[in-house]
């Protein structure tokens, strides 16, 4: 085993600096855990006041980058057993599930067999201090272990961190009854000065169509609400009650559970049965009526992704939709990305766009997401066409490979010799293609680009035959991993990705320049670590002012920028100390577990929601000032 970066300690005990380190092993070290059926496991303690992100790392040759590498989130204080199947070196899989003790999984970079490894290491990603862990373990296992769990509650009993103190951090389950007691009968607001009903500015007025829609002005682009008002679109995703808690396996770690909290299928909200306790039976009315008071006050006038939408239908207030699930087919060729020449993917999309038929006639919707962040577009570069032609399995996207082929080379023989292969017929080509020169994967990119161009012209084409009436705000990918993923723009409206930069502006010319359209931001936020939660979440700051800071300075970028229609940040609540569906856990919320509003960010936010149109008019100019940042916690 070497060290790089990381200095060892007694005990058993690591010190890794903030930019990292890890443990190395060379292949003779590995060779017993080559196996696809085997497990590396690890047994540890993160011994620092905060989360770490533990990285594996596979090499499949040289002394460069590794070529793959994933990201497991560890609670602080917890004797964890971490335990990874050596095929996850194949990338199959982009979010790993939960084992009892660890945070979210995630796989990054290009996928390696497990033949071809040379190196396997382990350590710890950047962080924004030193950090230590103990390893009790690590070990080859042929089969997938147990996870054995100790340790006492890490919550309250109203869903906080149980250990520590902070500013805002309530005191028992009376001091937060009567705090949203009284939230409950303050007065909703009016809509937002010199806006209209839809939240649109009265100062610039286009057409109305009696929907929202698209339109240009000179060199910027805007969208228009239902009666006319020019619209820049603000507000929070997931608004809900939230707090949903992957709980299955980790009962020790919560304590008594309140009433009122159970969802059922191994998940609990804390944030729910806080409500329950102050407003029993009435909880989700004397919610939706504090959480509409609050958005108005705030001056959002859009309600994002994945909200309630029970909260919708009261709010009556301008919304985004994202369709559940996606088109299927009866093959997938890596991940998700299905084999889109299957005719099953153009029958399943006209079924599947028929969810929207309930939304068509509905004037308070701006339009839909077709999907978000597909689990293949995440590996940069990626050839999805020479991945089909790889493959020996049967794809109906073969044939259509295949048959482009054939068409452009005519014969077999000129195309043995651009590729310098020896097929004896196009048909050969079935049993799978073993290597690729320069030529074949100058070809591949371009049929690359075409697969993915049917990945999105089918379910396009299926949704804008039930719904003519709403805008197609695109796919919401995490970014432009390669340019094929800009194919298929031609059936979109809006060009939508999610952007988590301390300063959005160049992540938006990039993708302008790319995709010549206007485009909208789905995701962003920015967490610190001076209120309850261990980790930060992908963009990090030193404090709640420093969140407030850069909200104002992102939201004054976009607002600046001709080609932003909006931007949308995630999420409404925080997540759980002790880890959502997946185990995400981040302190991003605009409201705490027990209802608290972070009021730093939010009368930030009510401050720049006032700003936004005068800036998208030219009446005044960008803030300059800027937060100070810390390394970000998040996996």
């Amino acid at each position: 085993m070497e060290l790089k970066n990381v200095r060892a300690l007694d005990g058993g005990v690591y010190l890794f600096p903030p930019e990292g380190g890890e443990l190395r092993f060379e292949e003779k070290d590995f060779a017993a855990g080559r196996r696809t059926e085997g497990w590396i496991v690890m047994d540890v303690t993160n011994l620092s006041g905060f989360c770490v992100s533990v990285l594996w790392k596979f090499w499949d040759g040289g002394d460069g980058p590794c070529a793959e590498s994933i990201k497991m989130g560890l609670l602080p204080g917890l004797r964890t057993r971490l335990a990874l199947p050596v095929s996850a070196a194949l990338g199959k899989e982009l979010f790993m599930k939960r084992t009892p003790g660890k945070l979210k999984t995630v796989t990054q970079g290009r996928p390696v067999k497990p033949e071809n490894i040379t190196r396997f290491a382990v350590g710890l990603d950047r962080a924004p201090a030193e950090t230590k862990i103990r390893l009790h373990g690590l070990y080859i296992s042929d089969a997938k272990p147990d996870f054995p769990l100790e340790g006492s509650p890490l919550v309250d009993e109203l869903g906080q961190k149980a250990a520590g103190d902070w500013p805002g951090k309530t005191k028992n389950a009376a001091e937060m009854t009567a705090y949203l007691r009284a939230e409950y009968e303050k007065p909703l607001p009016e809509t937002a000065p010199g806006c209209g009903k839809y939240g649109g500015s009265l100062k610039k007025r286009f057409e109305p169509t009696g929907f929202f829609a698209l339109r240009k002005n000179g060199d910027k682009y805007w969208l228009a609400d239902p009666e006319g008002c020019a619209f820049f679109s603000v507000g929070p995703d997931c608004v809900g009650v939230g707090g949903d808690c992957n709980i299955e396996g980790i009962a020790r770690l919560c304590g008594e559970l309140p009433a009122g909290g159970e969802l059922g299928q191994g998940f609990y909200s804390w944030a729910k049965a806080n409500y329950v306790r102050a407003f029993g039976d009435k909880w989700y009315e004397a919610w939706c009526r504090i959480t509409l008071r609050r958005l108005r006050q705030w001056g959002a006038n859009t309600v994002a992704c994945w909200s309630d939408p029970r909260f919708i239908e009261f709010a009556k207030t301008p919304y985004v939709h994202i369709l559940h699930g996606f088109p299927k087919a009866r093959k997938y060729i890596f991940r998700d990305f299905p084999d889109v020449f299957d005719p099953e993917y153009a029958a399943d999309s006209a079924r599947w766009a028929r969810q929207l038929e309930p939304r068509r006639d509905d004037r308070y919707m701006i339009g839909y997401f077709m999907s978000n962040e597909p689990n293949w577009a995440f590996v940069d570069r990626l050839n999805i066409a020479e991945m089909t032609l790889e493959s020996a399995e049967d794809f109906y996207s073969k044939d259509w490979l295949i048959g482009m082929l054939k068409k452009k080379y005519g014969t077999v023989e000129n195309l043995n010799a651009a590729w310098e292969t020896n097929f004896a017929s196009f048909e050969d080509m079935k049993n799978g293609v073993g290597g690729f020169n320069s030529a074949a994967k100058a070809d591949t990119e371009k049929l690359s680009e075409e697969m993915v161009r049917e990945f999105i012209k089918a379910p396009a084409l299926a949704l804008k035959t039930v719904d003519p009436n709403h805008l197609n705000l695109g796919m919401r990918y995490a970014w432009l991993s390669s340019p094929a993923l800009a194919a298929g723009k031609e059936y979109m409206d809006v060009f939508s990705f999610n952007c988590y930069r301390q300063d959005p502006w160049d992540s938006i010319e990039n993708m302008v320049k790319m995709v010549d359209m206007p485009v909208m931001i789905g995701e962003f936020h920015f967490g610190a670590l001076d209120r309850g939660l261990d980790a930060t979440g992908i963009q990090a700051v030193a404090s709640q002012e420093d969140r407030a800071k850069a909200y104002r300075r992102y939201m004054h970028r976009c607002a600046a920028h001709p080609m932003c229609l909006g931007a949308h940040w995630f999420q409404y609540a925080d997540q759980p100390y002790l880890g959502r569906f997946d185990g995400e856990n981040y302190q991003i919320g605009l409201v705490d577990v027990c209802g608290r509003p972070y009021e730093e960010i939010t009368a930030e936010m009510t401050r720049t929601h006032r700003e936004v149109y005068e800036i998208r008019l030219g009446e005044t100019g960008v803030t300059n000032e800027k937060q100070k940042t810390i390394e970000s916690i998040f996996y």
